[in-house]
């Protein structure tokens, strides 16, 4: 996991650095005849005049301390604004990703052990044009249908999380469907159904091993929802981190999009560690390996 982060940030750094332009002709746009000389002298005070090795070391060195440094646009502590937009983002990515699990596990699995009935298929073929809304437009329809505007409570983001997970709700509930079916077309439930087990037992059993597939699947989603998130957020008027990373990319904040990735970084490395921890609770026989 730490070589992973570092690599994350390597390469953030390295891509932010290769964008044309930088912070002070961000900043002199908005003042116009900005002399060299005043370029000069912002580069300096941003640090932007040395090589981009010697900025990322001597980041790198503060960020292990959790010192992300400050932004370039207002001066502010960056560690303080990512800890005033974080709550919300993730606020809204973890709901909508409860959403999409508790909607597409049974969803899915109703598809695929009933999946020669006509409407599971009709279903099936309906779910691919759910998939192919936009974002944008479903949440609009969602405010439009009188969702609130700018709430921050869980009860008031319940509308922007349904809209943020509609599109991951499909693709779990195709993902659990696929799962179940080669699960259900498996050696072992041949077997258990040759020793007389139920309808009922027969999709219990071949559920709890074509969950493993879901989880994996849940827990990398997980970053894709922040992602995403800046749309939803800019419709509900949520100021969260994905709203803040947009703008920082539009300003060539660098220390405000670094501690962004470091911490979307560490998000993504907790949900994928989160979704391994889960097996065992899945699959009681993987909690065996693991002792």
């Amino acid at each position: 996991m730490p070589l992973v982060l570092l690599g994350v940030t390597l390469v953030t750094f390295a891509l932010v650095h290769a964008l044309p332009g930088d912070a002070a002709l961000v900043q002199a746009g908005t003042a116009r005849g900005a002399s060299p000389e005043s370029l000069a002298a912002m580069r300096a005070e941003y640090g932007l005049d040395r090589s981009w090795p010697a900025q990322y070391a001597a980041w790198l060195g503060r960020s292990a301390r959790l010192d992300f440094g400050d932004s370039l646009v207002d001066g502010r502590p960056v560690r303080a604004k990512i800890a005033e937009a974080l709550p919300t983002s993730l606020a809204l990515a973890l709901l909508a990703a409860a959403l999409a699990f508790g909607v597409a596990v049974p969803l899915g699995a109703a598809l695929g052990w009933l999946d020669r009935k006509a409407w599971a298929r009709a279903t099936s073929a309906a779910l691919y044009g759910i998939y192919a809304l936009p974002v944008a437009a479903v949440a609009l329809l969602v405010l439009r249908a009188g969702a609130p505007w700018g709430a921050r409570t869980l009860v008031g983001m319940l509308p922007a999380a349904g809209a943020l997970a509609l599109a991951e709700t499909v693709k779990l509930a195709r993902y659990q469907r696929g799962a179940l079916l080669d699960a259900l077309a498996a050696d072992y439930v041949t077997t258990a159904r040759a020793k007389g087990l139920g309808p009922a037992g027969v999709a219990v059993h071949a559920l709890r091993n074509a969950l493993l597939p879901t989880v994996t699947l849940l827990g990398s989603e997980l970053p894709a929802l922040l992602s995403a998130a800046v749309v939803v957020e800019q419709v509900f008027g949520l100021h969260g981190i994905g709203m803040m990373a947009f703008d920082a990319v539009m300003t060539r904040d660098v220390p405000l999009l670094l501690g962004i990735t470091t911490v979307g970084a560490l998000v993504t490395l907790a949900a994928v560690l989160a979704a391994d921890l889960a097996y065992g609770l899945v699959d009681p026989r993987l909690r065996g390996r693991a002792a």
